[in-house]
């Protein structure tokens, strides 16, 4: 079995967030998104019960690896990466495409992600992937059950249910779904030596002209404040008061 696992360097959550021209501005050094440790928790759990091959796989300015590296430290095998600055500003489809040529090149029969990322928000990623590689997509997973077989926990609108792991998939994990492992000293010292593969659009099968153009930012944020009152008895009356003036009742 192969297993591709998305890991996104994000700037560090630490520091404030800064944009130009509509795109967050990513320094050299930028840190794994938490959100991924609890996917690749989940693969290296598939891979020590099938003695699988995982591979990060990541679309991203590369610098100083440093987020690829903390994912690395957390036990995968070895990453793929791609770097191109045209693909700067990418839309969640367009990411999505790159991400489903990398799994492609890594012939990847289970490919996992986290819920959504954290400087991105889109959360449809992984399951634009499942459409373009045509393979079921299990969300939301909150918990993995190995024993003879894997059964992985689903949370749903109602609830949860149980889906047994299929040959070929997608899988998205929700924080809160396992506990993620972290490194050891032993660990961070043996991800130096792990095969770290950067290309560029050029070495996938896709067309990756973008198709999306930024325009401008608004501030949404407001100062307006609300009317404070100070209830002396009547503040049930003037709440009834209000409702009928914007004839909520």
């Amino acid at each position: 079995m192969k297993i591709a696992v998305c890991a996104k360097q994000i700037p560090d959550p630490a520091n404030p967030i800064e944009y130009s021209n509509g795109n967050v501005v990513r320094p050299d050094e930028q840190v794994l998104d938490d959100t991924d440790r609890y996917g690749i928790e989940v693969a290296l759990q598939l891979k020590e019960k099938y003695d699988a091959e995982v591979t990060v796989i990541s679309m991203t300015k590369v610098g100083t690896e440093k987020g690829v590296q903390q994912a690395l430290q957390m036990g995968p095998d070895k990453a793929l990466i791609l770097e191109d600055e045209s693909l700067v500003g990418s839309n969640s489809l367009m990411t999505s495409n790159v991400l489903s040529e990398l799994a492609k090149k890594v012939d990847a029969d289970i490919i996992i992600f986290g819920t959504e990322s954290t400087d991105g928000y889109s959360g449809v990623v992984p399951q634009q992937v499942s459409r373009i590689l045509n393979v079921p997509c299990i969300s939301y997973v909150k918990n993995i059950e190995i024993d003879e077989s894997v059964t992985l926990t689903r949370q749903t609108i109602e609830g949860s249910e149980k889906i047994n792991l299929p040959e070929k998939c997608v899988i998205s994990v929700t924080a809160s779904g396992v506990e993620p492992r972290y490194p050891n000293f032993k660990d961070i010292m043996a991800a130096k030596n792990k095969p770290v593969e950067i290309i560029t659009k050029n070495d996938i099968e896709f067309d990756t002209e973008q198709n999306m153009n930024f325009v401008e930012i608004k501030d949404i944020s407001t100062s307006k404040q609300g009317e404070k009152i100070t209830d002396e008895g009547e503040a049930h009356q003037i709440i009834i008061d209000k409702l009928k003036e914007i004839k909520a009742i």
